[in-house]
């Protein structure tokens, strides 16, 4: 009987925890406090971490032990926190009845941010990355009111002295989700166990010291501009290693680049990613900066144009994120572009944002002699995000379907722009509205640059024929 008696214990605390978390009457002698139950709900804590992650990652998958070191981690500072309010009441003696309270509304706070985050998931009206933060909000406040009730009635405190324990438990449980890395229990199998191994043993000290090796030898490989005549120099920034469509809409567009408007030897990329750390220099501020300057020493700054292309997740206060895990990055914004142009003395300039709340980027960067182009406005998501694609749908639509068609910049995002609204008009998305600003000498600049390059597209082929 007594292994019958401890679940129907436990299904006691689960339904008592229910009632506290959805703020309903309960008392506290109606949660049944021993520490079989402790261990019993902590059995049921883990196997809830354990299915999400299995789920989340289906339908290949493997196990990750490092995973368990986390999530150790996380229950170690749970048992500190407690202990530590518990001494500070003098109630250290009832730290296992005080650990069952918490425990037993694990379930139904885990089930509610669960169905809110598959919620966030289906919905088609705003970016999903974005949506996942507002459910983690959601569930911080929720957990964090749960607590304060908790505490309240547990020590018999006031609100305030409630609020400011709840403040030293949230310090103390919530530092590790900002801090550390994340890791889950169960992970996406990656293509090969070669990226298996990369994604996990990432060797962060010495990556941050190859970065000026890295650079210097991109940098060096470029070659100077051919006088009398207007050379393309590009520089794509793929900032977000979350998620490799960044990555791979980088490497496309530069070699479009490089294929339709000459700028062989004259393209780099920076790029987050594990598949490219040990041989591409990272998307952060101090290394784009670095390959402006060097990229503008072999440019003849009055007749040449510098391409700059970033793709990444954008924040509604207008940063592009840089995100790799576990470097510490810190995200860029238009100041800090700017910044680096000026310092450069580079007149002419292409800038193509593909990110979320791009068009913020507009104001602080346009100018007579910059043809600006984003994938949104300042108030709308863009979308097409995710691992698999070759291209965000703004990528797809101004690279592949209008500027390698049209080799003009400006006729591509007229082309882009009707192909994104069919797009998401037919997918029931809100349209993102991508913008574009033309300087008024650039126009005129990019007339001249594309008759150029017909002019020795036509050289090229009739060289070829005589051969």
């Amino acid at each position: 009987m007594a292994p019958l008696k401890s679940l129907i214990d436990l299904v006691k605390n689960i339904l008592a925890g229910t009632r506290a978390a959805m703020f309903m009457p309960v008392h506290l002698w109606q949660f049944k406090s021993s520490y079989l139950q402790v261990c019993l709900l902590l059995v049921v804590s883990l196997g809830l971490s354990f299915i999400h992650d299995y789920y989340d990652t289906a339908p290949v998958h493997f196990f990750n032990p490092y995973g368990l070191t986390y999530q150790a981690l996380l229950y170690l500072l749970f048992f500190f926190s407690l202990s530590l309010i518990a001494v500070f009441n003098s109630r250290q003696q009832d730290l296992g009845k005080l650990a069952v309270l918490f425990l037993s509304v694990v379930p139904v706070v885990w089930l509610g941010t669960i169905c809110l985050l598959v919620i966030a998931k289906e919905q088609a009206y705003f970016d999903e990355f974005y949506t996942s933060w507002v459910v983690f909000i959601i569930y911080s406040l929720w957990y964090l009111l749960v607590s304060a009730r908790l505490f309240k009635r547990f020590f018999y405190l006031t609100h305030s002295m409630a609020l400011v324990y709840t403040g030293l438990y949230a310090v103390i449980n919530f530092a590790p989700l900002f801090l550390l890395p994340m890791e889950s229990l169960w992970y996406p199998q990656a293509a090969n166990n070669d990226q298996i191994e990369s994604a996990l043993n990432v060797d962060v000290e010495s990556i941050y010291y190859s970065q000026n090796e890295l650079l210097g030898k991109l940098t060096g490989e470029l070659v100077e501009e051919k006088p009398g005549q207007t050379d393309l120099f590009f520089i794509g920034f793929a900032g977000d290693a979350n998620e490799d469509v960044f990555m791979n809409e980088a490497i496309a567009a530069r070699d479009i680049v490089n294929n339709y408007f000459y700028a062989y030897g004259r393209s780099l990329v920076l790029i987050n990613n594990s598949d490219t750390v040990n041989n591409i220099p990272l998307a952060n501020g101090h290394n784009l900066k670095s390959s402006i300057n060097n990229t503008a020493k072999l440019m003849n700054k009055e007749e040449d144009i510098l391409f700059l292309f970033l793709t990444s997740h954008g924040t509604e206060d207008h940063y592009l994120s840089a995100n790799f895990s576990p470097f510490k990055l810190n995200n860029i914004n238009a100041s800090y572009i700017k910044q680096a142009l000026d310092g450069a003395e580079i007149k002419w300039r292409i800038i193509i944002i593909s990110a979320c709340y791009s068009g913020g980027f507009i104001a602080p960067l346009a100018g007579p002699s910059t043809l600006l182009i984003t994938a949104a406005s300042a108030d709308r998501n863009s979308f097409g995000c995710g691992h698999d694609g070759k291209y965000t749908n703004f990528g797809d639509a101004y690279f592949e379907k209008g500027l390698k068609q049209t080799r003009s910049f400006i006729k591509a995002f007229d082309h882009a722009e009707k192909i994104i609204f069919a797009k998401e008009t037919e997918e029931g998305f809100e349209n993102s509205d991508p913008q574009i600003s033309v300087g008024t000498e650039i126009k005129n600049k990019l007339i001249d640059f594309e008759k150029e390059l017909k002019a020795r597209s036509n050289l090229n082929w009739a060289s070829n024929a005589d051969g």
